[in-house]
């Protein structure tokens, strides 16, 4: 479309491809990805060597050493690289706001506040099906629809609906343990914080060589 984008990785942690000038290549984040499946299967080889062991030592537990300093290795380089990356990526929040409903990306949201309002989920389902295809043939968005219209579509679009077409409305509406209501991640920020710090002064105390307690 020729538009600016919403997020830009910084000249630092990115380089030129060889042939589109215009492009910029994220070279953290693509490696990071990568190195994702090579974490991923570390952890799969050593939780398959794990299972059945009795409770006791046993020679399997020489094949642990090789997938833990493989995976040590590859935080070292990579969590310094990806915070780098983070700290300086570029976001452009309006535009993202303004960019994140288009496309019908709500119409989800609309069936599942239909359903918490007791109405049954085939019927939610089919009325947003026609919400979402009255919209495609008059060329509009969700959020252009007037009361009037809505109860055209369906009665059971009721003028609530609106109340989760908007990002934030749609956020705040998923307020289940972990789910996106601002309140809900803080609570998860919270005790990843937590667990962190935890981390942290057990690395701390066992660099001093001190007794760790966790």
């Amino acid at each position: 479309t020729g538009d600016l984008p919403s997020t830009e990785v910084d000249d630092s942690y990115a380089t030129g491809p060889s042939i589109m000038p215009q492009k910029k290549n994220p070279d953290v984040a693509a490696p990071a990805r990568g190195q994702s499946g090579r974490l991923v299967g570390n952890l799969t080889g050593l939780l398959t060597m794990l299972k059945g062991l009795p409770l006791a030592y046993d020679r399997d537990l020489q094949e642990d050493k090789e997938p833990v300093f493989d995976s040590l290795d590859t935080l070292v380089v990579l969590l310094p690289a990806v915070t780098g990356m983070i700290a300086t990526m570029r976001v452009d929040t309006d535009r993202l706001a303004v960019s994140a409903p288009e496309g019908f990306a709500l119409a989800t949201d609309v069936a599942e506040d239909l359903v918490r309002r007791g109405v049954p989920f085939r019927e939610a389902h089919e009325a947003v099906g026609r919400f979402v295809a009255w919209c495609a043939a008059h060329n509009c968005d969700l959020t252009d629809v007037d009361d009037a219209q809505l109860a055209e579509i369906s009665p059971h679009l009721k003028p609530e609906v609106r109340a989760v077409l908007s990002v934030r409305g749609a956020l705040a509406a998923r307020s289940a343990r972990g789910g996106t209501a601002p309140a809900r991640v803080a609570e998860q920020l919270a005790e990843l914080r937590k667990v962190l710090a935890g981390h942290v002064s057990w690395a701390s105390a066992a660099s001093q060589g001190a007794p760790a307690v966790q």
